[in-house]
């Protein structure tokens, strides 16, 4: 992933979300950024999804690099 292409959906997700913290993911330097994500505290994906049917609140843990 371009620096730039990284830096644009960490802008999109802070517009969406504020000032999330990293709170996980893995990098290498043989195992390029390949997908930038928020989790919830449960780890489940909440961005980028497609609108999906959610039972109640999900508390939003942070932004996943992977």
């Amino acid at each position: 992933m371009k620096i730039s292409e990284a830096i644009q959906i960490l802008l999109t997700i802070h517009e969406e979300f504020g000032d999330l913290d990293i709170t996980g993911g893995t990098l290498a330097s043989d195992t390029p950024l390949r997908r930038i994500s928020v989790t919830d505290t449960a780890g489940r994906e909440l961005w980028p999804r497609g609108p999906i049917p959610v039972t109640g609140q999900r508390e939003v843990d942070g932004v996943f690099l992977d």
